[in-house]
Order: structure tokens, then C-alpha cells, then sequence
């Protein structure tokens, strides 16, 4: 939003010349900044003319100024009741009511004052403030230009009107309204953030870090771009530079949302542990209090607790992606083949992909048509290009604004949304709590629940989501029948290096824990230390993707008494260099709470035995499940205490380790897990049962997918 101007419209009184002549001078105090005395003096000719329209109608615009938005809305209903003919007090009580965030009724008070005199510029401003914050962007959008069409050279409107279409995904015209407000005024603060967050949503990180760092030098405390600059080094990977940045801001704001979250997740990125513990307790105490404390995902970091991660998600999803106060109705279509929707961000080198490119080629063709919706970076690597080729259709919808992609799906009638992203980085919750699907489902992308009553179903397993627990997921629970995580085993392996070129043991024993860094915390990273100590001729392998986290583990390895040299550091690599290193490690160290899900998947398929602690909720038990439907439940514990020694009794068994290796090699051509097909005909299953519950007018419940009787193996 811009900045909030005034309407000084004044229409003559009837006042003697004394009193005519106060009000001016009134009047010109407003307009000159001067609030003192303007508030005095309006407030003498009212005790001279009760019923003065200007000064009831100027000092109700003079209280919104100074933060009094519901005596400001007494004031101008009290000027509106003597004349309700002036178009500027209707526009006046627009903002009163915004800011007292009745934004529909200020949509209405803007309307009521164009009807009275349509060539007026701020009643089409002050709409435009009120339909953004409705999220009503086009319209938004078309009250800013009409606007702007009786003064070009407005910057709050050419400001805010950027801001919209940013929100609409028009980065194009957005640059434009922001590039022509900044021309009028340079040093517009709120215009360089604006500019500067569609640069980031751009992909234009370097151009983002410019417009935040010149807002900063001409308001160093602001929050959002404090905020804002914060995230663009998140996504450059500074993470100790965003660290830094999200630490000034919890300081100079600490009632800011998320900003506690933000610190702590950026600190756990590079592993740096400064105050750990209490600001881990900070966060958990803000979420725990329903307030913006973190994010749903990053909190999967810091919390093992069900109840907690839903009350995260829930916080979140209302915060930032209500469903509207009009939901549509809910569609029942006759298809003969049934039209399924993945929609996703990450369809190309993910995870994501890797784990689901079978399961796309694998379905029924005869009875699904299976549509992907993608956003996000297009990559035009091997996957992708398989991954494209899989679906029926293939649209890349990252130039529509969420409302054009529930119209795009509501024209392909499709039958179930699937969100494989979730509330994780460039998510598009937005669609679905627009409703673009009849049904819609959770799957894969957020290990967690989002939250959303608009989110009919999760996927999962028995393991994964034990039935007493189901109430902690704002879902309905479908319960997979193995596991909850499809696999593929025909991505390329590369041939490994040796030991040696990448740093290891020839002979010494390689424990491993490839998950990402910020799942690594104190109370695991003693258990790790120790049973390096314990084992001498062991090392730990371990993923470095950010210098800071290669020189905060090593310091914290020499704290706990371990040679830092005994960490070996894994740099980035492609997907089938990264499998290929499974052949040195002998055993996979998971995380707590936050498992190991797809990762874990690569160590089995490629052999490695996974010691997995599990906790409570989805994200600590995603290990446990795979183990579980492998047959492999003599490596899932349920405390650190017993996690660290049944490692060290691994450790000191190499037989016991070469069985479990020589298990997985049997296991990976026979097993339902290994059984992309099979895991495909079980979803198809599901689906039917959802939408089948659906036609039949009945609400989402929990079921449970019935076990194909014979295997269907696919190729490995």
C-alpha cells in the first residue's frame, strides 16, 4: 500500500464571516501538516455549529490521519448525515472503514461516492486500496488505472497499482507502474521494496538485493524490506547473510510476523546453533500462541509435536490464504476417464519429480487424464522432458494469476487437484482456497498438514499417520495400503569415484546423513559426536551446500572433543552423481524431528540400511514408514537414547550391516516397495474412492486402501 493522502473537498458552510474565515485558516493547518491546529480549529466551529458538514467531515479525516479510524468514522457519519450529497466525505469514511479493516463496507462507501461524482480521483484510489486488500486484484487493478486516467502522475496509485498486478503474476506491467512511480519519485521507499519483490518472484535476485539496499539507506528499520532483503539471500543461499539480516529485524520489530521463524530457520541453514535452544523456544511459544511464528514447513525443523505443527499450518493458511467469504459451489462432473490435476513448482530436477516420474507414466491412460499444472524455474533437463511427456497435458501456468488457473481448471472440469508442493517454497495455496477442483488433495510436498479446510485429503500410511492421531491433520486421512511415498528406480546411477577422491576411509566405516543441513540440530549432533568418539575408525558424511556450514560443524565437532577432519563434506553434485555416492556409505544416520523422506528412499533403493528415530508427526515418522514396509522395523527407534545404541552396535557389527545391505539388494527387484506400478494402481484406487464419495454427495471421511493380492513389479 501507498501512502495515505487526504480530501480536503469543503463545500461553503453556512457560517458568518468569522467563522468562515476560522475554518479556512483550519483548513489550511490540515493541508499544511499541521493537525494541532486544524483539529482545534474544527473543534471550535463545531462548538459554535454542531452540524458544520466541513468541520464534522474534515475532523473525522483529520482523526484517521493520526491513527483514529473509528472516531474518524463517527465524525463523517455525522457530516454525511447533514449533506449525504458530497462525494468527498463518502471517499473519507472509505478509509476510516479500511482501516478498521471493514473492507467490503469501504468498497461500498467508494461506490456510493462515484455515483455522486464519478470524475473523482480518490474515491477510485481509496477502492482500489480496499478491493487489494479483499484480494479482489483485477478489479484492484481496474480502480488504480481509472484513477490514474484523471492524474497520471499519481504515485500512491501508480505504487499500489504495481503492487497488484505483482499479486496477479504480471510481473511485465508491474515493473512498469513501479519504474514510472519511482521516476516521480525516486526515493520512494515502498515503491523500491515493491519493485524489488517482483524482481525476487522474478528470479531477478541481484536486481531485488539493489531496490532493497537503496529503501534501506533511506529507512534502515523498515520491517518489510528488512524482511524482504531477508528472503532474497535465502534464496541466493547467504543464509548467514539472512541470518544476520532477519536478526536486525526480530530486534528492531519482534511483533513482526514470522520473524523469529525466519531467524531461526536462516541459522539452522548454516548450522549455526548462537542461542539455539531459547530461540527455538521463542518460536514454539509464538506458534504455540496462534500467532505468526513461523512458517508450516520450516517449523517441521523445530517441532516434533502433531498439535503444534497444526496450529503452525492453520495460523498460516488464515493468514495468508483465506478461503474466500463466498466459497463456489462444488461442481460434480460425469467424465468417462477421470480428469486428475498435479499441480507443482518443482516439476524438473526435484525430488519431487524423481520420486513421482513413474507413477506419472504408470497410470491407466484408458481410465485417468492426467494434467500437470506447473509454475516455477523451467529447467529443460532429462527429467522434466520426462516428466512432460507423461501427463495427457502439460500446462505451465506461471504467468496466471491463481483466480486464471481455477478458471483454466474449472474450463478442463478437472475432478481432483493434487498439491504436490504444500506450503513450501513457491507454493500456490492460493488456487486451492479458490476451490479449482472439486476435490483436492495433499500429497508428498509438505510432509505436514496444511492446515486448510479446503484441502479435502492427505495421503499416507498406518505408520506414517497412526489412527489415534488423525484428528491432528485438518485432512482426512487416506491411509496407503505399504507406504505412503511412491518410488522410481530407473533414474541413471553414475559410477562413484573412489573413497579416496571423495575424501573417505578406504577401509574405515562411512556413516552418512545426506539430509538437508537444517535438519541437523544439537541434540542429534551430540548423539553423532559420540558414537564418533565411541567408533574411531568412522567418519561422518555429510552434505555441504553453504561454506558456513562446513566451519560451524567442524567448530562444533571440536567442542564436543572430535577431530573436525573425521566430518567429510560432500559438495553439491547432479542426481545420478549423488546416487552413485550410496555405494561408499555403510550406514544412513537419519534426523529427529524432521526424517530423512526422500532422501532416506535414495539410501535403501541404492542399498544403504537407514537408522531412523521417530517421533510423533508426519515429518518424524516419514523414515519409519519406509522401513516399516521393507520389512527393516529393527531400525526405527523411538528414542535418541536407543538410536545411539543401536547405532553403535551397528557400527561395531559389520555383519550384521553387509545382511542388511544384502537384504535390500534381494528386496529391490520383489518388493511392493520397490513397485512403482503396484503403488500407482493403489492411488488410482484412492482417487476413485474420493471422487466416488464426492458424486455420491457425501463429505471427505478417512479410508483405507485395499492391498492389491498379487504384486505388479515394475522394472528397477
Amino acid at each position: 500500500m501507498g501512502r495515505k493522502k487526504s480530501s480536503f473537498g469543503a463545500r461553503p458552510p453556512r457560517l458568518d464571516a468569522a467563522q468562515q474565515a476560522k475554518l479556512a485558516a483550519a483548513i489550511a493547518a490540515h493541508q499544511q501538516g499541521d493537525l494541532d491546529t486544524a483539529v482545534r480549529g474544527y473543534r471550535e466551529i463545531l462548538a459554535l455549529v454542531p452540524r458544520c458538514f466541513d468541520a464534522l467531515n474534515l475532523l473525522g479525516a483529520a482523526a484517521i490521519q493520526t491513527g483514529s479510524a473509528a472516531d474518524g468514522a463517527a465524525l463523517i457519519r455525522q457530516a454525511i448525515a447533514v449533506d449525504p450529497a458530497q462525494s468527498h466525505a463518502h471517499s473519507n469514511l472509505s478509509r476510516a472503514l479500511l482501516e478498521l479493516g471493514d473492507a467490503q463496507g469501504a468498497v461500498d462507501a467508494c461506490d456510493r461516492a462515484l455515483k455522486l461524482n464519478p470524475g473523482a480521483i480518490d474515491p477510485w484510489y481509496n477502492r482500489g486500496n480496499a478491493l487489494l486488500a479483499l484480494r479482489r486484484y483485477a478489479e484492484a487493478a481496474q480502480s488504480y488505472r481509472r484513477a490514474l486516467s484523471l492524474r497520471p502522475e499519481h504515485p500512491d496509485a501508480l505504487n499500489n497499482l504495481g503492487t497488484t498486478l505483482r499479486l496477479m503474476r504480471e510481473s511485465g506491467p508491474a515493473l512498469e507502474a513501479l519504474n514510472a512511480c519511482l521516476s516521480l519519485t525516486p526515493n520512494f521507499v515502498n515503491a523500491l521494496n515493491n519493485r524489488g519483490l517482483v524482481f525476487l518472484e522474478d528470479g531477478r535476485t541481484s536486481e531485488a538485493l539493489v531496490d532493497f539496499d537503496r529503501a534501506l539507506a533511506l529507512a534502515p528499520d523498515q520491517r518489510e524490506t528488512l524482511n524482504n532483503r531477508g528472503n532474497a539471500l535465502m534464496q541466493l543461499r547467504r543464509y548467514d547473510e539472512a541470518g544476520a539480516m532477519f536478526g536486525h529485524l526480530a530486534t528492531v520489530a519482534p511483533d513482526y510476523m514470522y520473524a523469529f521463524g525466519n531467524l531461526l530457520h536462516a541459522r539452522m541453514q548454516c548450522c549455526d546453533w548462537l542461542d539455539h535452544a531459547a530461540l527455538r523456544d521463542e518460536v514454539t511459544r509464538r506458534v504455540d500462541s496462534s500467532v505468526q511464528g513461523d512458517f508450516p514447513f520450516s517449523y517441521l525443523c523445530v517441532s516434533g509435536s502433531a498439535e503444534s505443527q497444526l496450529r503452525c499450518a492453520r495460523s498460516y493458511t488464515q493468514d495468508q490464504y483465506p478461503p474466500p467469504s463466498s466459497p463456489a459451489a462444488l461442481p460434480r462432473y460425469r467424465h468417462d476417464r477421470m480428469r486428475v490435476a498435479y499441480l507443482s513448482g518443482d516439476f524438473g530436477e526435484h525430488p519431487i519429480s524423481y520420486l513421482l516420474s513413474g507413477v506419472f507414466e504408470c497410470h491407466d491412460k484408458n481410465a485417468f487424464e492426467t494434467i500437470a499444472l506447473a509454475w516455477g524455474h523451467h529447467d529443460d533437463g532429462p527429467t522434466r522432458r520426462r516428466v512432460q511427456a507423461a501427463f495427457s497435458r502439460f500446462v505451465d501456468v506461471a504467468a496466471l494469476a491463481d483466480a486464471q488457473v481455477v478458471d483454466l481448471m474449472r474450463d478442463l472440469e478437472i475432478d481432483v487437484a493434487i498439491d504436490l508442493t504444500g506450503h513450501t517454497r513457491g507454493n500456490r495455496t492460493g488456487i486451492f482456497a479458490l476451490r479449482g477442483a472439486p476435490v483436492q488433495v495433499n500429497f508428498l510436498g509438505l510432509p505436514a498438514t496444511m492446515g486448510a479446510d479446503y484441502i479435502d485429503y492427505v495421503i499416507a500410511d498406518r505408520t506414517l499417520i497412526p489412527v489415534e492421531l488423525r484428528s491432528m491433520y485438518s485432512e482426512k486421512v487416506v491411509w496407503m495400503p505399504e507406504t505412503y511415498q511412491p518410488n522410481d528406480g530407473t533414474h541413471p546411477v553414475a559410477p562413484p569415484p573412489s573413497r579416496a577422491q571423495l575424501g573417505l576411509p578406504v577401509d574405515g566405516l562411512v556413516l552418512c546423513s545426506f539430509n538437508n543441513p537444517a535438519k541437523i540440530n544439537p541434540s542429534v549432533f551430540d548423539v553423532w559426536m559420540r558414537i564418533l568418539n565411541a567408533t574411531p575408525d568412522a567418519v561422518l558424511w555429510l552434505v555441504a551446500p553453504h561454506p558456513a556450514v562446513v566451519a560451524n560443524l567442524c567448530r562444533e565437532a571440536d567442542i564436543r572433543g572430535v577431530d573436525a577432519a573425521r566430518l567429510v563434506f560432500a559438495p553439491r553434485s547432479g542426481y545420478a552423481d549423488y546416487l552413485g555416492r550410496y555405494a561408499h556409505a555403510d550406514l544412513f544416520l537419519d534426523t529427529l524431528p524432521f526424517n530423512a523422506g526422500a532422501t532416506a528412499s535414495d539410501a535403501l533403493r541404492r542399498g544403504v540400511p537407514v537408522l531412523t528415530c521417530a517421533g510423533e508427526c508426519f515429518a518424524s515418522r516419514m523414515a519409519a514408514s519406509l522401513l516399516t514396509s521393507l520389512g527393516l522395523e529393527e531400525l526405527v527407534v523411538t528414542s535418541l537414547e536407543d538410536y545411539e545404541a543401536r547405532a553403535l552396535g551397528l557400527a561395531r557389527n559389520r555383519a550384521e550391516l553387509a545382511r542388511m545391505r544384502a537384504t535390500l539388494a534381494d528386496r529391490r527387484a520383489t518388493h511392493a516397495f520397490f513397485d512403482t506400478r503396484r503403488y500407482c494402481r493403489h492411488l488410482e484406487s484412492a482417487l476413485r474412492t474420493m471422487c466416488r464419495r464426492h458424486d455420491d454427495g457425501l463429505p471427505p471421511a478417512a479410508f483405507a486402501v485395499e492391498a492389491l493380492a498379487t504384486p505388479v513389479v515394475s522394472p528397477t
